[in-house]
């Protein structure tokens, strides 16, 4: 069985069937997909036993999860495993998902996570066709859902919001929810807002925090990490974590800056001037302001480096809608790195 969309996906996971032997959660909202976990775990109740596997720990025996889902407590009662998939489709543990929906008894119910599993990956597809399986799709809300979900995060901390302010959120945060969790829960610390002491949050509140940074700002940033200007980035820094910036919003711009870098640059590879590159095409369509600063990036990064630097954005990501994550550390750190490599370019 698949199931779409929040409101099924939290009624199928509200009263667990014993006959469900594995849940797959897939999708692109990954965020949107951990909180469905939390939800299992809150139904299954807090007398149950959680184990935590992680990819890793499965890699060389897949069939572990099987034989953990067969195992009983070391305390006699029930028990259900947790597996977080930090890279790929999770087609190495397709095998082992086989052997425990093959299995005699149902034993404990197994929840697999993880953002880079997708609709159409071979865990998936197993668990929509499968009888003793369920597959869930989490996609980013939008609109409306998307300002529910604001305040829905706002009200567990202890926040209500003007509309206006919801949709700004909504919006600013596209839909992502770890963003939206992460800038309420800046504007619930602006506020003090507390369990005894509940706030009302305004639109000039959520301005005052500074997460609406201007796109400029947010441009001006990726040029320099992509020009590879080293004793720029410590003020940098510091002006991002003054003004409450999101990290995965920084992140995710330098990634559509590359993805662009790396389409502008197959044309250079085939033999095209990057002065024509940028005068046709995609390249016509770039800002104005941004022109020179793309052009010169285009002749900086070779298109195996771009490559490279798109895979280390996306793992940069998923690294920060990581639960218990660094967050500006984490994005110091590694655009710090790239930042270098441009800077060896140059």
């Amino acid at each position: 069985m698949i199931i779409k969309g929040a409101g099924p996906a939290q009624h199928a996971l509200a009263q667990p069937d014993p006959a469900i032997r594995l849940y797959v959660l897939a999708g692109p909202d990954e965020a949107g997909s951990r909180a469905l976990v939390d939800h299992f775990a809150r139904a299954m109740g807090p007398d149950v036993e959680r184990i935590d596997l992680t990819s890793a720990a499965l890699r060389d025996t897949p069939s572990r999860l099987a034989d953990e889902a067969a195992s009983i407590s070391l305390f006699g009662g029930r028990t259900w495993i947790s597996v977080s998939i930090a890279s790929g489709g999770g087609d190495e543990w397709l095998s082992g998902c086989e052997t425990l929906l093959d299995a005699a008894e149902s034993g404990n119910p197994v929840v697999i996570v993880g953002g880079t599993l997708t609709a159409k990956s071979k865990l998936t597809r197993l668990a929509e066709k499968h009888h003793a399986a369920i597959a869930i799709v989490s996609y980013p809300p939008e609109g409306a859902d998307a300002e529910r979900l604001v305040g829905s995060i706002a009200e567990s901390l202890h926040l209500t919001l003007a509309r206006d302010a919801a949709r700004a959120v909504a919006d600013a945060c596209s839909g992502d929810r770890a963003i939206m969790t992460q800038e309420l829960t800046k504007l619930a610390l602006y506020l003090d807002a507390r369990a005894d002491a509940p706030c009302h949050a305004e639109l000039p509140d959520w301005h005052a925090i500074g997460a609406d940074t201007p796109e400029e700002d947010i441009g001006a940033a990726v040029n320099l990490i992509l020009d590879g200007k080293l004793p720029a980035l410590p003020a940098l820094f510091a002006e991002l974590s003054a003004l409450g910036s999101s990290e995965i919003r920084l992140v995710r711009s330098i990634t559509t800056r590359a993805l662009l870098l790396a389409r502008l640059r197959s044309e250079v590879d085939s033999g095209t001037p990057v002065s024509r590159v940028m005068e046709g095409g995609a390249g016509k369509a770039i800002f104005w302001k941004e022109r020179d600063a793309v052009a010169r990036q285009v002749r900086q990064w070779d298109s195996v480096r771009l490559a490279r630097l798109i895979d280390r954005l996306h793992a940069l990501e998923r690294g920060l809608k990581a639960p218990d994550n660094v967050g500006m550390l984490l994005m110091r750190q590694e655009l710090l790195s790239v930042a270098m490599q441009a800077a060896s370019t140059r």
